[in-house]
């Protein structure tokens, strides 16, 4: 069975123009994105584009990006869709165009709650996620499309029943993998405690463990504070040696996930796609 390398970019970002002279032409952030995402050209076999929520800073629609790159670079590429920005029409609209320009693979994400501050409010068009891709499966099908669906689960939350669940459902509905989080940050605790949750819940064959990139031990407990992680001492150890010992742990996740033969690896490269080569070669 091939080993998928999912790699997970960011979409063009540039801050929002503050007057004529700042202003960004949407061509020079796309060869700008190019450029970067080149670098993991040849150890990734689906390019992932990140959805945004930073409205502070201009950015071009993952869906958009995606196709681009697709064309121009000849790279396989994935947006992700985020089913709670975009009410019922507009989300099946974003799945058809997705068929239709030949894209190979869609990430549907369920997406969080946007904070009061910033006025915005999320739609509830659909009564979860599986919903939305069951709906979107069915497109799949009259579209007599292979495109593949990717959506999200939560290792932690194998560990009951009701995850377990919710999991199995969303597969059910039409997803062909499922990207999971948190990550796994080392190949010994933290694989480990996966591993038994993925064997546990009979879905590891279904899932692509996330490896996210950290930089030094700040960045790790910012995520941590951010996202609620608990990771492994053996992590806050290597993050004092900085970016070069993370790495390491890193590069021994990715081989073990290769050795107990799991379908993939999904990479968070936060931005800096040339850390895909450093990791996956």
């Amino acid at each position: 069975m091939a080993f998928l390398r999912v790699v997970e970019v960011l979409p063009p970002l540039f801050p929002a123009s503050g007057s004529r002279r700042d202003h960004i032409r949407t061509g020079e952030a796309m060869e700008r994105f190019a450029r970067e995402v080149a670098g993991a050209r040849d150890v990734a076999d689906v390019i992932l584009v990140a959805n945004v929520k930073d409205q502070s800073r201009l950015k071009l629609d993952s869906v958009h990006a995606a196709v681009m790159l697709q064309q121009d670079s000849n790279l396989r590429a994935a947006p992700v869709v985020v089913v709670r920005d975009q009410n019922r029409p507009q989300f099946l609209s974003t799945v058809l165009t997705g068929i239709s320009l030949g894209l190979g693979a869609i990430m549907i994400a369920w997406g969080d709650d946007y904070p009061e501050s910033s006025r915005t409010s999320n739609v509830h068009d659909f009564p979860s996620l599986a919903g939305a891709i069951r709906e979107a499966s069915r497109i799949r099908s009259r579209a007599r499309s292979s495109i593949q669906f990717f959506a999200p689960v939560d290792l932690e939350s194998l560990a009951y029943q009701r995850g377990v669940a919710l999991a199995k459902e969303r597969l059910a509905a039409g997803a062909d993998l499922l990207l999971a989080q948190p990550p796994t940050t080392d190949a010994g605790q933290a694989f480990d405690r996966h591993d038994a949750l993925l064997e546990g819940s009979g879905l590891k064959g279904r899932v692509l463990p996330n490896v996210f990139h950290f930089k030094d031990e700040g960045d790790l407990r910012g995520y941590e504070k951010m996202f609620g992680w608990r990771l492994p001492k053996e992590v806050h150890l290597a993050a004092t040696g900085g970016e070069r010992e993370l790495a390491e742990l890193e590069r021994k996740v990715v081989r073990r996930l290769r050795s107990e033969e799991y379908p993939g690896v999904y990479l968070s490269t936060r931005g800096n796609p040339s850390v895909a080569k450093r990791l996956l070669s």
